[in-house]
């Protein structure tokens, strides 16, 4: 490092440079778990999707569209309560891939709210809803209804499972960004 005001002073000769050159561990933290959060809601809008072309029997028949005669001869039971439920929950996840825009606190909260009444409650009210039937269809090998051809029990598991899956990721993700956006306090 050359100097135009005479030799170089003593302890700068760029060896610390590791210290003046790392990132922010907030910086850091924020940007892979932006990154996890948004593959997450993605993923529940994807799954979003599913469900209410599923649902669209029901939605027709309560609105009362002439669509609902051609949409009842799909292969699909009635929609449960808890399914209306869940598909509510999109709209926190809309709120989360706001909020990472600008790393806004106030909509990560809306969304992890959103995510436990609208995403969490529902696939845990689902579970215990469906437990009968799977354990019938498990032992017994008895099941009520068929949906795309297979025992509607195992298909709702595993939207069950999967949604369990996403909300509790998603949660833990919007946790770490939201300690990581939240202010530090001032010391005095």
């Amino acid at each position: 490092m050359a100097s135009s005001h005479g030799p170089r002073v003593v302890g700068t000769d760029g060896s610390d440079h590791w210290h003046r050159e790392s990132v922010a561990w907030q910086y850091r933290i924020s940007s892979v778990n932006k990154s996890r959060l948004r593959t997450c809601t993605g993923v529940q809008l994807i799954l979003g999707l599913a469900v209410f072309i599923r649902l669209l029997p029901g939605i027709t028949s309560l609105i009362g569209l002439s669509l609902y005669q051609k949409l009842r001869q799909w292969d699909v039971p009635a929609p449960k309560s808890w399914e209306y439920a869940w598909i509510v929950s999109l709209v926190a996840a809309l709120l989360g891939l706001k909020s990472l825009a600008k790393n806004e606190l106030l909509l990560l909260k809306q969304y992890m709210i959103g995510t436990v009444v609208f995403g969490l409650l529902p696939v845990i009210y689902g579970i215990i809803d469906q437990i009968d039937d799977m354990y019938a269809y498990l032992y017994d090998k008895n099941y009520k209804s068929r949906m795309f051809g297979y025992p509607a029990v195992v298909v709702w598991f595993l939207f069950l499972a999967v949604a369990l899956q996403l909300h509790g990721f998603g949660l833990y993700f919007a946790s770490v960004l939201f300690q990581a956006w939240r202010p530090k306090p001032k010391k005095s």
